[in-house]
């Protein structure tokens, strides 16, 4: 698994999977909101806030529809680590 960290957001890349995860912040728990096919928004259950996106099928989607690329609009807040 790949994986990088920028500041608070965590990416990690399962190639085996070929599944994309996005996290904001340490890990916690959450409710997934399937927003499209394949993407899904996780959000903090009290505050509604995303905590994470996950992205199925993510180089088959970046390869062969590159401009269908995912977009999220984020219209809550993102939660930020404590």
């Amino acid at each position: 698994m790949a994986e990088a960290k920028l500041g608070n957001l965590d990416i990690q890349y399962d190639p085996s999977a070929d599944v994309l995860y996005c996290s904001f912040g340490p890990p916690q728990e959450a409710i997934g909101e399937e927003i499209d096919t394949g993407v899904v928004v996780r959000r903090n259950p009290e505050t509604s806030a995303i905590v994470g996106i996950t992205v199925i099928d993510f180089s088959r989607r970046f390869t062969t529809e590159p401009k269908n690329i995912v977009s999220v609009c984020l219209d809550t807040p993102v939660e930020s680590a404590a």
